[in-house]
């Protein structure tokens, strides 16, 4: 409401010309969209160490595991190392389907697209030993909600 009313008694003045206010305002638009733009870069540039994908060379000299997701499960080897760079193949034999593995304190620590037809490689390093969970994140039939695999890291 105040908003309204300070803009009513700003208003309430002499008509000003247009070529008044235009010169004014495209400098500050022009400030504005350079001093963006170098936020954007400078940001960008700070955060290219922290890019969350491996290298292509750490994944060829990892160890290689199948996953294949069908309705309703998964197949997965029951065990994989702790602390060790591996890749994850992952496939589906009947639809899509979402590959999300979750840490045994319960936070996603990967996920993929499982694809009939397609491998995708999930580069992944298991960092601590115990029970992890593996979900459907993809809607794949009736039975989607009770899609749920399993496997121990030590």
């Amino acid at each position: 409401m105040s908003a309204l009313v300070a803009v009513a008694l700003t208003a309430r003045g002499p008509a000003v010309e247009q070529s008044a206010v235009q010169k004014p305002g495209y400098r500050l638009r022009t400030v504005w969209f350079r001093g963006l733009g170098a936020v954007a870069i400078v940001a960008f540039v700070l955060s290219l160490p922290a890019f969350p994908y491996r290298h292509r060379s750490q994944a060829a000299e990892a160890q290689h595991h199948p996953v294949t997701a069908l309705q309703f499960a998964f197949v997965m080897p029951p065990v994989l190392p702790f602390d060790t760079p591996i890749v994850l193949d992952v496939t589906a034999t009947d639809v899509n389907h979402g590959i999300g593995i979750y840490d045994p304190d319960g936070r996603i620590i990967a996920q993929v697209q499982a694809m009939p037809g397609y491998t995708n490689p999930l580069p992944v390093v298991f960092k601590k030993p115990g029970q992890y969970v593996v979900l459907c994140m993809e809607y794949c039939g009736i039975a989607h909600h009770i899609m749920r695999g399993s496997f121990e890291v030590r």
